[in-house]
């Protein structure tokens, strides 16, 4: 899928660790002075989200789910890695690499 016009903005750490984020996007979300963010690392991608109670709800979900079956997020990004390489090798052969 790709991303539509003016949802997809580069920026820049500042040297304290600091990002800004756009207005256009702080205001779409609702982001205002003391909100705030969930950060979530899923395999070498970095989210930011703006907290909620019901977001927050499943990631506790989450979080209890992965201490129940004693994973961690990492094993599941690699498993999602490996599948997906599974699924692309049975869907393109071709073009998959030996």
């Amino acid at each position: 899928m790709y991303a539509e016009k003016g949802q997809v903005q580069s920026l820049t750490v500042s040297s304290k660790g600091q990002i800004t984020i756009s207005a256009d996007a702080r205001r779409r979300l609702s982001i205002r002075k003391g909100t705030h963010l969930l950060e979530v690392v899923v395999g070498d991608c970095l989210l930011y989200v703006p907290e909620d109670t019901y977001l927050s709800q499943i990631l506790a979900t989450f979080q209890d789910g992965l201490k129940r079956t004693h994973l961690t997020a990492e094993e599941i990004a690699g498993d999602i890695e490996s599948h997906k390489g599974e699924l692309f090798q049975s869907l393109y052969p071709e073009l998959a690499d030996e």
